[in-house]
């Protein structure tokens, strides 16, 4: 998934880390390469250029890394590579966690340490979001879905990657990245329909047949004492939502908090949002996320259901939405100026569901687990995201990656036959508690935000 950055990108990317560099050179590669945009909603299946693969991993990847998300390195922890390589030759799926978008680049660099070259599931979005070098992703494996919905071509794109055994595949099973890195969203099981779509086409033919999940965890840690860059991130902040010659804080989190309820008092002022003096910041945040959540599912005609966890409420949202957004416009008979019309809607409750996304990280459950560098900089992202629109990386990171146990779809076969839903749901699961672990495990790697410098 990333043409280096864009596939890197994944389930989007928003211009989250200097972007705009890379963009530009490719720009103009795809400039010289791709004359003609395609329709908004056409399918982008994969065009993998060897060649092309190769000058990504070896010229512009090592250029990149360091300058776009920020990534000094990608440590694969004990014997990890040696589990992946002796599943070389096998049909394979990666399923990392996918915090802040920045994970493709990563799974990018772990192609290269294996000597393999991945396709990748990405959401469709990402193809236009960096016209034209987002039809430069097609060359090194990327291929599109829309999310929420049954997308044939990716079904049988999918398929036919994993039959013919060829490349790997790496699909992000939370479909969408809300910047919180020690949070992992629910994993959709939609994810193991792809894959018994190909299982039993394959046992038609050969009979004894093993496809492979590998759930892998990836974890951003700075590698540098971060209070300088702490200071002049919350300073910029500050000079965006505070009045000038408003009085000092003591500490990075007072002042953290200070801007949190301005941004609070600025998102409540924009949506007519009055609240009674004295209710809690936490308070307020849940009513604003509600607030929000309720509205467009209100606009799109979809029953809320306030008893669901808050990342799959969001992430239903989200896919309702694309699914209008990049919905076919070309059909007989169809109204093409209203459809054009509530596209523009679609998106524009889009972004504002953004902000429910960019207050998690101001959730009271999230602030009270011990700060760390990481975490603190995650918050100050989201921040970014809602007041600039884009999130900047302001350290050195090093990407740790951790492998898990293989799992085998076979072993899943006749649970399959008897009970389809049941055996996706147990594959999901398995999976996200496995990466669920392998995340917390390596939550031990962060300082503790008091130990900084």
């Amino acid at each position: 998934m990333t043409l280096i950055t864009s596939v890197f990108h994944n389930f989007r990317l928003p211009a989250d880390a200097g972007t705009p560099i890379f963009y530009a050179a490719l720009g103009l590669a795809a400039a010289c390469t791709f004359l003609k945009r395609s329709p908004s909603f056409a399918f982008r299946p994969p065009k993998n250029n060897s060649l092309f693969i190769t000058f990504v991993k070896y010229v512009l990847v090592p250029v990149l890394l360091p300058l776009v998300p920020r990534i000094t390195r990608v440590e694969v922890e004990g014997d990890g590579l040696n589990r992946l390589r002796q599943l070389k030759g096998k049909r394979v799926i990666l399923t990392p966690n996918h915090a802040e978008a920045t994970e493709p680049y990563v799974m990018f660099q772990l192609s290269k340490l294996l000597g393999e070259e991945f396709n990748y599931l990405t959401a469709r979005e990402v193809f236009d979001a960096y016209f034209p070098a987002g039809r430069l992703l097609q060359a090194i494996g990327a291929y599109s879905v829309v999310r929420g919905m049954p997308d044939r071509n990716a079904l049988r794109t999918t398929t036919e990657i994993l039959m013919e055994g060829k490349h790997w595949l790496v699909i992000f099973p939370e479909g969408v990245a809300v910047g919180l890195s020690d949070n992992l969203m629910p994993f959709q099981p939609g994810i193991g329909q792809f894959a018994f779509r190909a299982y039993e086409n394959l046992v038609r033919k050969d009979g004894d047949v093993h496809l492979y999940f590998v759930p892998l965890a990836i974890k951003m840690v700075y590698v540098h004492a971060m209070d300088s860059a702490i200071d002049r991130a919350l300073q910029r902040l500050e000079g965006k939502l505070l009045p000038r010659g408003f009085p000092g804080a003591a500490t990075p989190q007072e002042r953290l908090l200070r801007l949190g309820e301005a941004l609070l008092d600025a998102s409540e002022k924009k949506y007519g949002v009055r609240q009674p003096a004295g209710i809690a910041l936490s308070d307020r945040i849940n009513f604003m996320r509600e607030l929000i959540i309720s509205r467009t599912a209100r606009a799109l005609n979809i029953q809320e259901r306030p008893d669901r966890i808050l990342p799959d409420r969001i992430r239903d949202l989200i896919n309702a939405l694309d699914q209008i957004i990049y919905r076919k416009v070309n059909e007989r008979g169809a109204d093409k100026q209203l459809l054009r019309q509530e596209k523009l809607e679609a998106q524009a409750l889009r972004k504002r569901l953004e902000t429910a996304v960019n207050f998690m990280g101001l959730d009271e459950c999230y602030l009270n687990q011990q700060m760390t560098t990481e975490r603190f900089m995650d918050i100050i992202g989201l921040m970014e995201r809602e007041v600039f629109g884009t999130r900047r990386f302001w350290g050195i990171r090093k990407a740790v990656v951790r492998i898990g146990e293989p799992l085998d779809l076979k072993n899943y076969a006749d649970q399959y036959r008897v009970n389809k839903k049941g055996a996706l749901q147990e594959i999901s699961m398995t999976l996200e508690s496995t990466v669920r672990a392998m995340l917390l495990e390596l939550s031990d790697l962060c300082k503790p935000l008091k130990s900084l410098g």
